[in-house]
């Protein structure tokens, strides 16, 4: 991971010195330095990264350091006081520049996403898998997949995949998006309350708690999103449970020991697993009791080893029913193969 970033962490090094030799006053004239600054260290980076980074990132990187640049060298004398002038028209048209190239960075790689999107594997597992081969560290690279789907399904996931037969959703009859737009609703207007009263008392905690608030809206509306984008699928040869920002789980048809209806209370315990974010405010109806344990991996890269899963279908029996249905054509199979082999 070092590695893949040792360029930027190199330019940052050397924006650094440059910045403290200029604070120290030990070079008179800070038109050399600002030239280092903003034009070399960056242009350097450039090269460096042009093949492993986006062109994204490295007008990011230059906005920032124009940003701060007034801020660290003098600019009477200095050969680019003239620009820093204009400096608010400056910001503005590399603000208006860089949300155009993050504009097409998203369209692109929303592009390439949908490309890699098969039946068994949808853009939260392309994105997931993709970080966590990118992460050594694998409880790091959980939490960063579950913030970076979260707000891939709050701006960019719009649209949905192709629908097919074996697909079963779970929100349309669950009331769950009423439960999550109420509760959002709530916050909001706690938030603001709280906000007044901390604006009163210190405005830098009143900031630090709206960006809190704002974090938290953004995690709930992109897990909704994706309980909504997001569908269970019964194929040949297993389960594929999907709900929400919760990691994909695959359960074999073989592992299931039993698969019913199931509507009432339960009581929490480490081998059992809900598929909900907000727990009992979220229904269920349905339960798979499996053979032997199998790993679940919950939002911010919590785990479990559970026995039973709880979660909700919308056609509970037609869900039921196909999975029973695929239990039993091998044993169909065998059966008619038998008859075959006697009669013959």
């Amino acid at each position: 991971m070092i590695k893949k970033y040792s360029s930027l962490l190199i330019f940052i090094a050397i924006e650094i010195s440059i910045a403290l030799i200029s604070l120290s006053n030990s070079v008179p004239n800070d038109s050399v330095l600002t030239t280092l600054f903003l034009i070399v260290a960056p242009a350097l980076y450039y090269v460096l990264t042009k093949k492993k980074q986006t062109e994204f990132t490295f007008w990011f990187v230059f906005y920032s350091v124009f940003k701060i640049t007034p801020y660290i060298f003098k600019m009477e004398g200095n050969i680019f006081e003239v620009i820093f002038e204009w400096k608010i028209y400056l910001n503005s048209a590399f603000l208006i520049f860089l949300l155009w190239k993050g504009f097409q960075f998203i369209r692109n790689f929303r592009k390439a996403v949908q490309q890699n999107d098969t039946i068994e594997k949808d853009e939260y597992d392309i994105i997931s898998d993709t970080l966590k081969k990118a992460i050594p560290f694998k409880k790091l690279g959980k939490m960063i997949s579950f913030e970076v789907c979260s707000f891939y399904y709050c701006f960019i996931k719009w649209s949905r995949n192709k629908s097919d037969t074996t697909r079963f959703s779970g929100y349309r009859e669950s009331g769950v998006s009423a439960v999550y737009m109420g509760l959002m609703l709530v916050s909001v207007v706690e938030a603001i309350g709280v906000h007044m009263l901390l604006v009163a008392w210190n405005s830098a905690v009143a900031i630090l708690f709206l960006v809190l608030h704002v974090y938290l809206l953004i995690n709930l509306t992109g897990h909704l999103k994706a309980v909504f984008f997001r569908a269970h699928l019964v194929l040949s040869q297993k389960i594929i449970i999907r709900y929400g920002l919760f990691d994909t789980l695959e359960i074999p048809l073989d592992s299931i020991n039993m698969i019913q209806k199931f509507e009432g209370d339960y009581e929490k315990s480490n081998e059992l697993v809900k598929f909900a974010l907000l727990g009992k405010l979220e229904p269920h109806n349905i339960s798979i009791e499996l053979k032997e344990s199998r790993t679940v991996t919950l939002p911010f890269g919590i785990t479990k080893d559970p026995k039973r899963i709880l979660l909700y279908i919308d056609n509970a029996n037609d869900f039921i029913k196909t999975i029973k249905d695929k239990i039993e054509e091998p044993k169909t199979f065998e059966t008619v193969s038998l008859k075959r082999e006697k009669s013959m």
